[in-house]
């Protein structure tokens, strides 16, 4: 495989890289972000195209743990006769660049880094490295360490607009058709990125051997009822159904992942209630199908969907006064952070439930007005 020791570029989708050719394949490529099945997905991409070259090669796994900075540096730098062909991977590359790239290191991590700059564009091509840069950001040192030498792809925020364009790109990827009522639900159901889209579809072709889906297979494959549905969470409280609330969170495994989904999909409910109040108003209480299409980004969406969710939007939006609305959004965002913060196990839970108490008893006290 040709080396490409090119300028750091940042990669506009994971898919820009999957369809690379293999002859220009990064030498040296980091992923920002949170999904470690992406990051799966990645290794994958560069053991087929390292596969497809002539001889074999040593897969070296780098983790955060002490020593395993000087483990990278001679596998990088240090010739190697037996195994001169390397795939070298980086997991939890936060914690081991923070004491090579922190301004206020000792003069030992300083000198580390001096020696890692030098050498970075002198290493051989028949080495590869991948890194999981797992944070929010890439930070700019860790591109100067690499001496524009490091291309790149930072996980990106989705909004709904998103979702049907995402979809449309994971279908294409994996080859495969959905039904138009299947894909609808596959997109209100599934979490927001591209990993667990990714996931979802290679499970229906895993499970059914097949690349054509209808709703039932969306149903049956992907949607267990023993896992906790976030989707369901979030319509049993804005419809005030406690009972059913409830029962779907006994399904809850003490993930922070699931509270943080649950809260994503309540901002985007919220949001959503708010946009439809304004329709309303503007529109003599009607909701035209245009204007929903403009401000909710619905236009992907079958005419049966657009009804469904303009009816249920329509009833969920009388719950709420302008206060109700945004009281919900202050207890979203003090939870988000709470979560975000490391907030978990029993104290999480408790936390969560009371929030969730107060949010009912808001839509309580507004149904009794």
């Amino acid at each position: 495989m040709e080396t490409k020791k090119s300028q750091a570029r940042e990669f506009s989708s994971l898919f820009q890289l999957f369809k690379t050719q293999t002859s220009n394949l990064p030498q040296f490529f980091a992923y920002t972000g949170e999904d470690s099945y992406e990051f799966e997905l990645i290794i994958d991409h560069y053991k087929e195209a390292l596969s497809k070259s002539s001889g074999p090669y040593e897969i070296i796994l780098i983790v955060s743990e002490s020593g395993e900075q000087a483990k990278l540096f001679a596998e990088l730098f240090t010739p190697d006769m037996f195994y001169p062909r390397k795939l070298i991977i980086v997991k939890q590359a936060a914690a081991l660049f923070k004491p090579i790239l922190d301004t206020k290191s000792t003069q030992e991590w300083k000198d580390f880094a001096s020696g890692f700059r030098k050498n970075i564009t002198s290493v051989s091509d028949e080495i590869f490295l991948i890194v999981h840069y797992d944070g929010k950001d890439i930070p700019q040192g860790l591109v100067q360490l690499f001496q524009g030498t490091l291309n790149y792809y930072k996980t990106k925020f989705l909004y709904p607009s998103d979702y049907p364009k995402v979809f449309k790109e994971v279908c294409d990827q994996e080859q495969v058709h959905f039904e138009p009522n299947a894909a609808d639900e596959f997109i209100h159901r599934i979490p927001a990125n591209v990993g667990a889209y990714l996931k979802s579809v290679k499970k229906l072709k895993q499970y059914l051997h097949r690349s054509k889906f209808t709703i039932d297979d969306v149903n049956s494959v992907l949607f267990s009822q023993n896992e906790l549905n976030t989707n369901l969470l979030v319509e049993t409280l804005i419809q005030k159904r406690k009972v059913d609330f409830f029962k779907e969170f006994t399904k809850f495994g003490d993930q922070n992942s699931e509270i943080l989904s649950f809260l994503t999909r309540l901002s985007y409910k919220l949001d959503e209630i708010r946009k439809i109040k304004v329709i309303r108003t503007r529109h003599n209480g009607e909701v035209p199908i245009p204007i929903m299409d403009e401000l909710l980004k619905t236009g992907s969406y079958s005419d049966a969907r657009k009804n469904f969710v303009r009816r249920q939007l329509v009833s969920d939006s009388a719950l709420f006064t302008d206060k109700t609305l945004d009281l919900f959004y202050d207890q979203v965002i003090e939870m988000n952070i709470k979560f975000k913060s490391g907030l978990r196990d029993e104290e999480g839970r408790n936390y969560f439930l009371q929030k969730i108490m107060h949010l009912f008893s808001l839509l309580q006290e507004r149904s009794s007005k």
